[in-house]
């Protein structure tokens, strides 16, 4: 079986931020409308997708041209607002979808990032994901913390971060520790709480944690490193990878490298593979291509290009435009290059900047049958499910629902809806935490 994911942020446009000039992408007036979200959520949760993903940014960024006018120009993620706050409005709104969001290990505190997480998978009854993320833009740095932090520091401090949130959530607390006992009068048993007493390089917290155990206790765990360190860190932390390719080969490459990496430090505990796609699904084909003609007619080069050195942390405005992508030593998100160098062809800064203003992502362009057989080879390439890209929000994924997930459950690749209960982890992994979350 697959899984459904919906890629979105709480800014104007999640894939192609040129989209919101087209009349059928309501995301760019929706996205601080309340109503807008839980509508979102409620579409995708009748429509057969497991979960809604948010990315994240802290800060306006100022890689490309050393200035901030193209990234606001542009409206290169920007101006983007906080998705945590909108998570137990979407709980309320919806039964089962899950809710992953995005939050750096760079800027929140464990303690307190921990405290927001039990209390939203309790509202949730369970079905909160966290993408752990590093963070990587210079501009986020200064702003939050002050200096800019090494990308592989970067990685040792996340580390230590997921360690003690999940010190915090698994072992302070014990089960049944809150009993609401009247006649004993004893609220909660505190030989059933305890202290964590975490001390690290980068983190002290002594504890205890401050919210009683949540259907999952560790929220599901996300990464979408795609450098040698992200992926090092997502085999020995994350249940979930998410990662970016151009083609079946790569992701084929990608899944051989994960499972090298994950014998290599002897993990037993599964996990899943969610590559990303962008579906152009119609009834026909030449609706599919027209589609697709729609995106790359509205895509300025100079959008992809403030992305891409935005991300990466280095002006690819310098570049000659027909000059091969170069593999530079960037200290942004090195696996968003590697989507380009390990990929078949030669790239110039020019392709490779139209096509990452729409994300490096495989395009499937075609019928529902069409999409549905080349999902099915992915499947059989170890991808367990699909982070799908939305250009055109809801118009997307309302495609996805109305022509692709019919035909996926016609091949027993995707749950009935009846089939749905249970944690976030219950419906992506099986399993509970003992099983699916690597050992500390």
């Amino acid at each position: 079986m697959f899984d459904l994911i919906a890629y979105t942020n709480c800014s104007h446009s999640p894939t192609v931020e040129d989209a919101w000039r087209a009349p059928d992408h309501g995301q760019s007036r929706g996205y601080t409308d309340l109503d807008f979200w839980t509508d979102l959520a409620s579409r995708l949760e009748r429509g057969g997708f497991d979960a809604l993903f948010f990315a994240d940014a802290y800060n306006v960024a100022d890689q490309y041209r050393g200035r901030i006018d193209p990234t606001i120009r542009r409206g290169e993620q920007v101006p983007e607002n906080d998705p945590i706050p909108l998570l137990s409005a979407l709980a309320a709104a919806t039964d089962s979808l899950g809710l992953v969001v995005t939050a750096s290990t760079s800027f929140y505190p464990p303690y307190l990032l921990a405290k927001k997480f039990s209390t939203v998978d309790a509202l949730s009854d369970g079905r909160l994901g966290w993408n752990v993320v590093t963070s990587s833009g210079s501009l986020e740095f200064e702003n939050v913390v002050g200096e800019y932090v090494p990308h592989d520091e970067r990685y040792d401090r996340a580390a230590e971060h997921v360690t003690v949130c999940r010190r915090l959530w698994e072992d302070s607390w014990a089960d049944g520790a809150v009993r609401e006992d009247a006649d004993a009068d004893v609220y909660a048993d505190p030989s059933g709480v305890s202290f964590v007493d975490f001390e690290g390089e980068y983190f002290e917290v002594p504890g205890p944690h401050m919210c009683a155990p949540t259907p999952q206790r560790t929220p599901v765990l996300f990464q979408a490193g795609q450098s040698d360190r992200g992926r090092e860190f997502g085999v020995r932390h994350a249940e979930a990878l998410f990662s970016f390719h151009l083609s079946l080969a790569g992701f084929e490459r990608y899944v051989d490298d994960v499972a090298e990496r994950a014998s290599a430090v002897g993990r037993t505990a599964p996990y899943n593979l969610y590559p990303a796609v962008t579906p152009y699904v119609a009834p026909t084909e030449a609706e599919a291509r027209a589609l697709h003609d729609r995106v790359l007619d509205a895509i300025e080069p100079e959008t992809g290009l403030v992305r891409l050195s935005n991300h990466l942390n280095h002006d690819y405005g310098q570049y000659d435009l027909d000059a091969p992508l170069r593999d530079v030593d960037v200290e942004g998100i090195r696996g968003v290059l590697s989507a380009f160098l390990d990929d078949d062809r030669e790239w110039t800064v020019r392709d490779a900047a139209v096509r990452y203003a729409r994300y490096p992502t495989a395009e499937l362009v075609g019928t529902p049958a069409s999409v549905a057989d080349e999902l099915e080879r992915w499947g059989a390439a170890g991808a367990d499910g699909f982070v799908v890209m939305a250009p055109f929000v809801p118009r997307t994924f309302d495609d996805v629902a109305t022509y692709l997930v019919p035909e996926l459950r016609d091949r027993g690749l995707l749950a009935e809806p009846d089939d749905e209960d249970g944690t976030l982890r219950d419906r992506l992994l099986g399993a509970d935490g003992s099983e699916t979350l690597p050992e500390r």
